[in-house]
């Protein structure tokens, strides 16, 4: 099968029936992510299946128009690049799965808003104009499923994966039949083998370090043992057995780990009394939030005090001189 050419989009064949999708450009910081079209199979699947594949609306009609109709769309969470434009898709005709909690996010942004604790530091027209800079338009009806069910659309049948340290809601997928795991937002974002990402993302009270590594854990081993390609939100196609994705991972939480430690180890010289948040965050440990303003300042000074407290919980598990100890 050769690949179509649509402008700013990018195929990558995973398998005979499997594509992955990738937007080139996007409009706004968390637009958009990576996704998988599921072909057509004889005495499987009649009907082409998206699944997470969050791009733009007019590029949608032209994947519908090239592979379509398309019956069933599913989400793997409820973040905003991964719901930004999942209307479109219903628009078109298929039905929306998405796991609870997260699948209450699309269709109303006051759930997003409350349901990721924004509502702890930030006035809900900060989340307005993220949703409006993001294209977001929330959907009409959206089927929620549990994490670790399985879902069948006429004979395909696709395991779902909770894996909860990015989300509450963060779901993996597993397609048996095409021997293929898809592991979404777990954290390995590198789009070719020679760039660097940011890593797992976990900047909500909800997350959890501890259980991330446990999601690479199992998926490691899931991979291993039952797959033979890899796929995620925003990487390139792993084959097995390459371990990458795994090491990637575990590698940037310690990196991750040291930056925060070696920031309290520079504020604590000569200081008496305790470090605050704010002195963390003026360092730009993550990101640099100097270059940045407005109401996306404002979420970005959110998602990283924490990411930063994350850290700090664990900081008893590392020292500066003989490094990273086992938990």
């Amino acid at each position: 099968m050769s690949l179509p050419r649509i402008e700013n989009l990018e195929f990558r064949k995973v398998s005979e029936k499997i594509l992955l999708v990738h937007q080139k450009k996007v409009p706004f910081y968390f637009s958009c992510c990576d996704g998988l079209i599921i072909l057509p199979k004889r005495d499987r699947n009649k009907n082409s299946i998206a699944l997470d594949l969050n791009i733009e609306p007019n590029l949608i009609d032209k994947i519908d128009a090239l592979f379509g109709p398309f019956n069933n769309y599913v989400s793997t969470h409820g973040h905003m690049d991964h719901m930004a434009h999942v209307h479109h898709w219903e628009f078109i005709g298929a039905d929306i799965y998405a796991p609870k909690p997260e699948s209450a996010y699309l269709l109303d942004l006051r759930n997003f808003y409350e349901g990721f604790g924004f509502n702890e530091g930030l006035s809900f027209s900060v989340i307005e104009k993220f949703a409006k800079s993001n294209k977001y338009h929330p959907c009409k009806k959206v089927i929620p499923f549990g994490l670790g069910a399985s879902l069948k659309f006429e004979k395909l049948n696709i395991e779902t994966i909770p894996l909860t340290g990015h989300s509450k809601g963060h779901s993996g997928f597993f397609l048996s039949d095409e021997k293929l795991i898809h592991i979404s937002c777990l954290g390995f974002d590198k789009p070719d083998p020679e760039f660097d990402g940011f890593g797992p993302w976990y900047g909500f009270n909800e997350c959890s370090i501890t259980q991330y590594l446990k999601d690479i854990d199992l998926t490691e081993k899931m991979f291993l043992k039952r797959a033979e390609y890899l796929t995620s939100s925003h990487a390139y196609i792993v084959k097995h057995p390459d371990t990458t994705p795994f090491i990637y991972m575990r590698e940037k939480i310690k990196e991750n780990q040291f930056k925060v430690d070696r920031a309290l180890s520079f504020l604590k010289i000569g200081k008496k009394s305790e470090i605050n948040m704010d002195e963390l965050l003026e360092l730009d440990i993550f990101f640099p939030k100097k270059k940045l303003k407005g109401f996306i300042l404002d979420l970005y000074r959110f998602w990283e005090s924490k990411i930063i407290t994350k850290h700090l919980e664990r900081s008893k598990t590392f020292n500066l001189n003989e490094g990273f100890k086992s938990d």
